[in-house]
């Protein structure tokens, strides 16, 4: 063990954990390797918003079969079911396709129907379904409603102007002046008015009962609302004045309003406010359908090169939102990342040493597909990079040209660094890569292999949130 190099302990290192993360997937994952009894059903989609092969389908939000096969007829998505044996599917059933978790992975769900109508075999087709929500017909209307709100926003900025402002501030103002002024009578005469209200009430008594004897208590009451009225009249004066100035004040801005004037009166008397606060509420109506279908792809490699007898590592993260535009991230380590040259002089003799630095470098890359070619632009191995692919078997093979490092300050090089690879997908999940490396420098130019693992968005689900466990349908 004392004879084996660095370098051959990390690629063994490497090895063991594709092989124990193959593991793992299998495991918790609980990948379909043997075959699966059932029957099979059959459903279109005009669009299946990301949906693919070995994608759960749910009934009643149990796991009830996976989606055997995807192809597309005539247009459309047609989709084979298999069914687990036990579960019963009606005649007027309807599909409809879902998203769950923060990594958006999408199942189908699977209405039953009515158990009134007659169940389903092997080989029908479900003809009721609901159609998956567009993400870029749901941007569009998402900037539509951002620029109603905007002009909504505007609107009712100019209905306050400061005219309006001011007489909604003088109206609030009286109607305090008032509730005070009221509140002060209330308080201060409370007993002169309760004892008006006792001699009113004996006035009505006196007129039923006592006849004559009324005319008396009526002088009475009267002398003692006089006397009320004459010790507040400056107190009902002021608040009098005050209704007064709150009714002139409410009488001009509803003037204003019914004759067009003023930004809240224009605004009444066409129809922009309306059909602002309309397109609004519609566009966030279509908002709340909103299905995201972001794809997630990680995967990570491990490759030797033959001509610097080097390791070399990759982990890349790609996002793509729509099926011909992706987006890489990433991080390498690169043995020959750069070096660094010192000049030594002794006894007028100077020497060159070259020390090189192994670094650790990034990866940013916006890539656009053209059928079976797609091409890639941005930041490779931290220095600007262009590359191209060109993809075979369904995707699972792909011949790669990448291109970077056009300044020449990797190690040892003279020219841009250029590679031309090819990567094969087998199991879905593992992947070997082989090809040439540094094209145009001779003296670093030599052969790589190597290989490594990618998943998807359901594969990240099992291997960092532990799987979720399948409830048996009874």
């Amino acid at each position: 063990m004392k004879n084996i190099s660095a370098e051959l302990k990390v690629g063994i290192f490497a090895i063991a954990v594709i092989l124990i993360l193959s593991y793992m997937t299998f495991k918790v994952g609980g990948l379909g390797i043997v075959w699966k009894k059932g029957y099979r059903l059959y459903v279109m989609f005009d669009n299946i918003s990301g949906l693919e092969e070995k994608s759960k389908v749910k009934v009643a939000g149990v796991d009830s079969g996976t989606i055997e096969k995807v192809r597309l007829e005539k247009g459309r998505a047609r989709l084979t079911l298999l069914m687990n044996p036990e579960v019963e599917i009606h005649k007027d059933a309807k599909a409809s396709i879902r998203v769950a978790g923060f990594l958006g992975d999408k199942y189908l769900v699977i209405w039953s129907g009515s158990p009134k109508e007659q169940l389903l075999k092997d080989g029908d087709m479900i003809v009721n379904v609901e159609p998956a929500a567009d993400i870029d017909a749901l941007a569009t209307e998402l900037t539509s409603a951002a620029t109603y709100i905007s002009d909504l926003t505007e609107s009712l900025n100019d209905i306050f102007s400061a005219p309006e402002r001011k007489s909604i501030k003088d109206t609030i103002q009286n109607l305090a002046t008032i509730t005070k002024t009221l509140n002060e009578i209330l308080v201060e005469d409370r007993k002169p008015l309760r004892d008006t209200l006792v001699s009113l009430e004996d006035f009505s008594k006196s007129l039923a009962d006592k006849g004559p004897k009324a005319i008396d208590d009526v002088s009475k009451a009267a002398k003692d609302l006089k006397e009320v009225i004459e010790e507040n009249r400056y107190t009902l004066k002021d608040s009098m004045e005050n209704i007064r100035s709150f009714s002139a004040s409410a009488q001009s801005i509803v003037q204003k309003i019914d004759k067009g004037e003023g930004t809240f009166g224009k605004l009444l008397k066409e129809d922009k406010f309306y059909d602002s606060i309309n397109k609004v509420a519609e566009s966030a109506g279509k908002g709340m359908d909103f299905v995201d279908r972001l794809r997630t792809f990680v995967n990570f490699r491990t490759e030797y090169l033959t001509k610097e007898q080097e390791w070399k590592g990759y982990f890349d993260i790609t996002l793509q939102p729509q099926k011909d535009k992706y987006y890489i991230f990433g991080v390498t380590t690169d043995p020959m990342g750069s070096s660094e040259i010192t000049y030594t002089t002794v006894g007028g003799v100077t020497t060159k040493e070259e020390k090189i630095k192994r670094e650790v470098e990034v990866t940013a890359q916006f890539a656009k597909r053209f059928n079976d070619l797609a091409f890639r632009i941005g930041m490779l191995e931290s220095t600007f990079g262009v590359g191209a692919d060109y993809f075979l078997k369904k995707d699972n093979a792909k011949i790669s040209l990448d291109v970077w490092d056009f300044s020449a300050d990797e190690a040892r090089a003279k020219k841009a660094h250029a590679r031309l690879g090819m990567d094969y997908t087998f199991f879905k999940y593992f992947f070997v890569s082989g090809g040439i490396d540094n094209l145009l420098n001779d003296n670093r130019r030599g052969i790589y292999i190597g290989g490594g693992l990618k998943f998807e968005d359901e594969d990240l689900k099992y291997l960092f949130g532990g799987g979720v466990p399948k409830i048996p349908v009874q």
